[in-house]
């Protein structure tokens, strides 16, 4: 084992006060832009570990995972949290969560915080490019990483839903039932979900000889689904079908459809991703894909926990299966046309049994 670095190391190396240092590695607040980045460079050259959780450690031994994540306000991610903390605990482990932006910097500033914690693992719940995903890995060999949302290709541990197989199905759904023409309401582009949903549909549509009329980006936001779905509505190309990347931006194209006077699903077809606890709830109820984000959860805990038993050097990737749950969004009402026949006739046995009708 290598010689511990210190404090005093990483101040001579980037020249200031081990007091800078100290309030860098605690957050960085009232240090100056050029020297905690200097500070920033020092630590990552000689590879300190401030070691914040070093008297927990000494009296209870704690086991940590480090979860970087989107924010928990959005279903989605809280879910894949709380699915982690569950197995986690299971195992006897307790999670530090720490919410990063996408940019590489805030990213690396998460991952040093969540390492100055003593943490044996970090799960990263939030998009991350096929570069950037390896960079991390190789950069912090000394920790296991697993992702959630990057390329499948990308040579990292990582755990998901089958976004492609979902998309799949509603595009498949929405086709049986006649449906030719499509909108499409994406995810953000930096998302890699969002990417696999969209590429589904677009090659779904396209072997099935349909049309896709028009598409829209959103943020996951059920405001950003609003807009988005009322940009599509006032194009002079009309559409059959809405596909949308999640629930909640779904719930936002609903009420677009309904301001603008669209039926939905006699006019309109609409489709999330998700399977959301209100999605159900919806008017009308959303056709949806289910994804079981505890299992997304659970699957990553017990990956890492691989990594660390040395058991398993292997890196890792699945994929969870998904479910197509249909719902009124979709559900084409036909008209009774036997009815319709039946008041015909009784209209014309009426008409013989009146006098002087002819």
């Amino acid at each position: 084992m290598g010689k511990k670095v210190t404090f005093k190391e990483v101040a001579e190396l980037a020249g200031v006060s081990t007091q800078t240092v100290s309030r860098v590695t605690n957050g960085g607040e009232r240090v100056d832009p050029e020297t905690l980045k200097r500070v920033q460079d020092a630590i990552d050259k000689l590879g300190y570990v401030p070691n914040k959780g070093a008297q927990l450690l000494v009296r209870k031994q704690t086991k940590i995972f480090g979860v970087l994540s989107l924010e928990i306000s959005m279903e989605g991610a809280s879910s894949i949290v709380e699915g982690i903390r569950l197995e986690s605990k299971k195992e006897g482990y307790s999670i530090s969560i720490v919410v990063s932006e996408h940019e590489e910097e805030k990213i690396e500033e998460a991952i040093r915080e969540l390492k100055s914690q003593q943490v044996q693992a970090i799960i990263i719940n939030r998009p991350v490019t096929k570069e950037l995903a390896e960079k991390i890995v190789e950069k912090h060999k000394q920790i296991p990483f697993l992702f959630i949302d990057v390329p499948t290709d990308t040579n990292v541990n990582q755990v998901s839903a089958d976004h492609y197989d979902g998309a799949k199905k509603v595009v498949n759904l929405l086709l049986s039932q006649g449906r030719h023409r499509f909108a499409l309401l994406n995810g953000p582009s930096d998302s890699c979900a969002a990417k696999q949903r969209t590429l589904a549909w677009e090659q779904e549509i396209l072997k099935a000889n349909a049309t896709i009329v028009n598409q829209e980006e959103g943020d996951w936001s059920a405001k950003s689904g609003y807009y988005g779905t009322t940009k599509l509505l006032l194009q002079p190309h009309k559409f059959d079908a809405l596909l949308v990347a999640n629930d909640q931006m779904a719930l936002g194209a609903l009420r677009a459809c309904q301001e603008q006077k669209r039926d939905v699903p006699q006019q309109i077809a609409v489709t999330g991703f998700d399977d959301t606890l209100n999605s159900a709830y919806f008017n009308p109820p959303l056709t949806t894909i289910r994804q079981d984000f505890f299992e997304i959860g659970k699957q990553a805990v017990q990956i890492i926990l691989g990594q660390l038993s040395n058991d398993n050097d292997q890196i890792s990737k699945q994929l969870i299966k998904v479910e197509l749950i249909e719902r009124q969004s979709t559900m084409i009402v036909e008209k009774d046309v036997d009815s319709v026949q039946k008041i015909e006739g009784l209209l014309q046995e009426i008409q013989k049994l009146l006098p002087g009708v002819s």
